[in-house]
């Protein structure tokens, strides 16, 4: 009888003993505020995110790091030396894998790695990001993989595949699906509008409207179709 009770103590013990591991796990996994980088064991952010916004994992490459994290509210990086990541920024050389998502608002002063996508607003110096979905502005350049929404950069966007507005000197993708107004547009396959200097499409389904205009079909000043 003794033996049996000593072996339930035992067991109900051992059960609110993994409980509570349990739910310090959790308490490590989840964070109301956090500093950039985030440490690894840390899966979701619900609230604030605030630091130098230089994740590890892009910079080491990492190939362990598989693990998606989210930044649910603001992300908030205070990095000055963005500019000098943005002048030696190599995107080329990292794997196009979405590791950190950031759904809400981002203010940058440097900006995105390939390896973050954003839903929602985002203001940054440069935006290197995987997927962007929603308003952004950087006040140099784009260089994402995807992106629906507006898109709005004083030199450059460029972007495999753009659904929305890009406004900038420069734009190019290779997938259009809506309006691209600059300087200089091109893109390889689009749907939508082209209004600026010069404008070049090798297959446009809609209107090109500038100084220069070629398309699949034709090269036309001032409109083509």
């Amino acid at each position: 009888m003794k033996t049996k009770l000593f072996l339930i103590i035992a067991i109900i013990f051992n059960s609110l003993m993994f409980c509570q591991d349990s739910l310090k796990a959790n308490e490590q996994e989840v964070r109301v505020i956090a500093v950039t980088p985030l440490n690894y064991d840390i899966t979701k952010v619900n609230g604030l995110a605030i630091g130098i916004g230089f994740d590890p994992k892009y910079l080491l490459k990492d190939d362990d790091l598989t693990e998606l994290q989210t930044v649910n509210g603001i992300n908030l990086e205070l990095n000055p030396l963005g500019p000098l990541y943005w002048l030696f920024y190599d995107s080329s050389r990292f794997e196009n894998q979405q590791l950190i998502k950031v759904n809400g608002l981002n203010l940058s002063l440097a900006g995105y790695l390939r390896g973050i996508s954003h839903n929602g607003l985002s203001l940054s110096m440069y935006n290197y990001g995987h997927t962007m979905n929603g308003v952004m502005g950087s006040l140099s350049s784009f260089d994402i993989e995807k992106g629906k929404g507006i898109f709005i950069a004083p030199l450059s966007v460029s972007s495999k595949e753009i659904k929305g507005l890009s406004f900038s000197a420069v734009n190019s993708t290779e997938i259009l699906r809506g309006f691209q107004i600059g300087l200089v547009n091109r893109n390889i396959d689009g749907k939508g509008l082209q209004f600026g200097l010069v404008n070049r499409s090798s297959k446009m389904k809609g209107l090109q409207i500038g100084f220069w205009n070629k398309n699949g079909k034709r090269t036309l000043p001032l409109i083509n179709f």
